[in-house]
């Protein structure tokens, strides 16, 4: 009997044990599990901070890269630690071609305080309308104001000429919106270099190479957004424009025949026996 109550008391402790062991194991499981979910919420937590993706210099460049596509890369990074002047990779194409005025190390975020950038000179031709041509002109053609004219402004140019004995002064072209000075593009200053380029037309670049064969030329600077067209004028001789009376026309003669020749006027006939006829008198004088 006493040994079948010690069997049983083994076989119990045994059995406390093996639970105890399982309760244990349950309980590191749990707490495991509580460590893992608790890091999981650490990581969410950490990606729920705003991200931006930025411009970031593929590898390190020195000072003097003009960039392009290869020297930038796109990062992800927290948005307050953005600067305001790192560049949104939707912006890339107005960093192209920018200089790097400062080193960037590898993955550093590209500033546009690095960058000093000038836009390139678009070609002449975009800057034509459908028709139009472009007409370089010498800026002493245009007169003294040729030398002081920038892309973008207008002017109008006006001919002075002879014709049929009268020195006339007449619009010939308005409104030409000036393309280019200088050579090719725009010099630093804006200012002409020699050359003015205007948008024209087939039928205004005609009339202005008649206009410089026949006379003199001069431009007139126009307001930009000023359209109206200057009127022709009926007169535009000096005497004309300032109010003198003109001179008036001699009075047509009577044309006399000798036989089968017109040797004059009516007028110089009767001059002429007029003279005569005094001239007789006179010498019958005692």
């Amino acid at each position: 009997m006493k040994g079948r109550i010690i069997m049983a008391a083994q076989r119990l402790r045994r059995t406390g044990v093996y639970a105890l062991a399982l309760g244990a194991g349950l309980v590191s499981a749990w707490a495991v599990r509580e460590h893992v979910q608790q890091r999981i919420q650490v990581i969410e937590a950490q990606a729920l901070v705003p991200q931006v993706r930025r411009l970031v210099a593929a590898y390190d460049l020195p000072a003097g890269t003009q960039l392009d596509e290869t020297h930038l890369a796109v990062r992800e990074i927290p948005e307050q630690w953005a600067s305001r002047t790192s560049i949104d990779p939707l912006d890339l194409a107005e960093v192209l071609g920018a200089t790097l005025q400062a080193g960037v190390a590898n993955g550093e975020p590209v500033l546009r305080a690095h960058l000093t950038f000038s836009a390139p000179v678009p070609a002449l031709a975009s800057r034509l309308k459908a028709g139009q041509r472009a007409l370089t002109v010498s800026a002493a053609d245009l007169g003294g104001s040729g030398d002081m004219l920038r892309a973008g402004d207008a002017i109008d140019i006006y001919v002075s000429f002879s014709h049929r004995q009268r020195e006339l002064t007449v619009p010939v072209l308005q409104g030409m919106r000036v393309l280019a000075v200088g050579g090719e593009a725009e010099s630093d200053d804006g200012r002409a270099g020699g050359n003015v380029t205007l948008a024209a037309s087939p039928d205004e670049a005609m009339r202005f190479v008649a206009a410089r064969q026949a006379g003199a030329l001069t431009a007139l600077l126009r307001h930009r957004d000023d359209a109206e067209a200057v009127g022709r004028v009926a007169q535009s001789d000096l005497a004309s424009l300032i109010g003198l009376d003109p001179e008036p026309k001699a009075a047509p003669g009577v044309a006399i025949l000798y036989g089968d020749r017109l040797d004059g006027h009516a007028d110089d006939f009767l001059q002429d026996a007029a003279g005569s006829a005094l001239a007789g008198i006179q010498g019958g004088r005692p």
